[in-house]
């Protein structure tokens, strides 16, 4: 697609300061690390970095237009290469207005997809599933936010039939400024739970900020409702509009049935009561309210079911996100370790104790964090649902873990419970433990945890025993 500079004064309320409007406007970068010849690099402003200091460096990399933010910062470099300059009132707004206007220039279906767990798992298979029938584009990595958002939507192209974009909100307000850019057809909760409590207070304030979804969807706009939800089960005859149905629940318009746990898993997809087998690369349980979030939107767009079943089948785990890992001797590393809240906690660990009941079962747990005052609550009631579960070991990192610590041996846990302050002493006892045993191991904790760092040590040819250590720093 080629917009010009013009198109972008108009979106943005800018100013031209040097260049000519009729020139064509690159792709978009904001890191002047990654940014390539040709592109539009916006001078994006926070409380920890200022784009304004890099223009010299995106200048020299062939950066083709500079959006400022202030006339001040121009005095302070000198590129090799003067590309073209725009000032805007505001960098930020001015990328959410161009990723805005981008989208309005494309007839492509926006889907979004929001919710407490699992929206990226089901964003990445229905855009598996979608791709069988036109250009899609998806949401990479974590750009779900109000800056990632309108990035990705610059992306977009005339001939995209398709765009799955995932919404990840944390504070109230956010969820408005991500519809106002999308301007989405189609809008998929995947469930609400204890996620971002700090910000949003409660389940039901996290409802509420998600709600938003459903409710600024344009009059045709379509509602994909998860049945199995107490708090979403509600509003599918409380809507207006389209509403499809999901879950286990047998009123539900699309459910599974039949489901054999196992690698690869096996269910049935039943679409409007017709039943279809389906075989997921995955050993988790967990991933087929997904995979029925998916079909469901999928169905709901009109998608046939041969391609349904087909998209599903090629869909493979993302990094982090219940990734299996089998280790030469027989153990098996569960990495779930990309974020966690309350919510997903729990789910994750009853789809892994599910998944591998013919073995032992491992946890390893980190902090959850963006709790706020609820955090020593959140985690010493995870420890005390812990107590009930199939596990045979709990290892536990991290400074709030203590709490789950004291719940677990408060509630008389018969299960081996240690817990340790630094990630070198967790992989040491992890690499002599795992050099005798074979079990199921699940890693889950929130993103700024970490724990991907204790797994890559984990992962080699053979486990090999570390210098013996007795200074491991817990249990504490």
């Amino acid at each position: 697609m080629t917009l010009t500079l013009r198109q972008f004064l108009s979106a943005t309320s800018g100013s031209l300061i040097s260049g000519t409007p009729d020139q064509p406007v690159g792709p978009v970068s904001i890191d002047s690390r990654t940014l390539r010849s040709g592109q539009t690099f916006i001078a994006l402003q926070g409380p920890h970095f200022d784009g304004h200091d890099y223009l010299r460096t995106a200048a020299d990399r062939g950066a083709s237009l500079l959006v400022i933010q202030t006339l001040d910062a121009r005095a302070d470099f000198r590129p090799m290469h003067i590309p073209d300059l725009i000032q805007v009132p505001d960098t930020l707004k001015a990328l959410q207005q161009w990723g805005r206007f981008v989208r309005q220039q494309t007839p492509a279906t926006v889907i979004g997809v929001t919710g407490s767990n699992g929206k990226t798992t089901t964003k990445e298979m229905l855009a598996a599933i979608l791709r069988r029938s036109g250009k899609t584009l998806a949401t990479r990595g974590n750009l779900n936010n109000h800056i990632g958002l309108p990035l990705m939507l610059t992306e977009l192209e005339p001939d995209h039939r398709f765009a799955v974009i995932e919404m990840g909100t944390s504070r109230k307000g956010d969820m408005a400024v991500l519809v106002e850019a999308a301007l989405p057809r189609v809008g998929l909760i995947t469930n609400v739970g204890k996620d971002h409590l700090a910000f949003l207070g409660s389940p039901e304030g996290v409802l509420a900020e998600n709600r938003l979804l459903y409710d600024r969807l344009p009059a045709d706009g379509i509602r994909i409702v998860n049945l199995d939800d107490p708090l979403l089960k509600p509003l599918a005859t409380q809507l207006p509009g389209r509403v499809i149905t999901y879950g286990k629940d047998l009123n539900a318009q699309v459910r599974a049935e039949a489901v054999v746990p196992g690698t690869p898993l096996r269910l049935t997809l039943v679409l409007e009561g017709e039943p279809y087998p389906v075989t997921l690369q995955t050993s988790a349980t967990i991933q087929v309210l997904n995979a029925l979030a998916a079909a469901a939107t999928a169905h709901a767009l009109g998608i046939p079911p041969a391609d349904i079943l087909t998209g599903l089948a090629s869909f493979k785990a993302a990094a982090m996100r219940l990734q299996v890992h089998e280790q030469p001797n027989g153990s098996l590393l569960v990495n779930d370790a990309y974020n966690a809240n309350p919510s997903s906690m729990r789910a994750s660990i009853a789809s892994f104790c599910e998944t591998y009941s013919d073995r032992k079962r491992w946890v390893v747990l980190g902090d959850m964090r963006e709790l706020g005052v609820l955090a020593r609550q959140e985690h010493e009631e995870l420890g005390h649902w812990l107590a009930l579960q199939p596990l045979e070991r709990v290892w536990l990192y991290g400074r709030d873990t203590r709490f789950i610590e004291s719940a677990l041996r408060s509630a008389g846990t018969r299960m081996a419970v240690d817990r340790f302050r630094k990630k070198r002493y967790l992989i040491e006892a992890l690499q002599r433990s795992l050099e005798h045993e074979r079990p199921a191991v699940l890693f889950k904790a929130s993103r700024s945890m970490q724990l991907e760092k204790v797994i890559e040590p984990l992962l080699s040819d053979s486990v090999k025993p570390s210098p013996p250590s007795v200074s491991v720093g817990g249990p504490s």
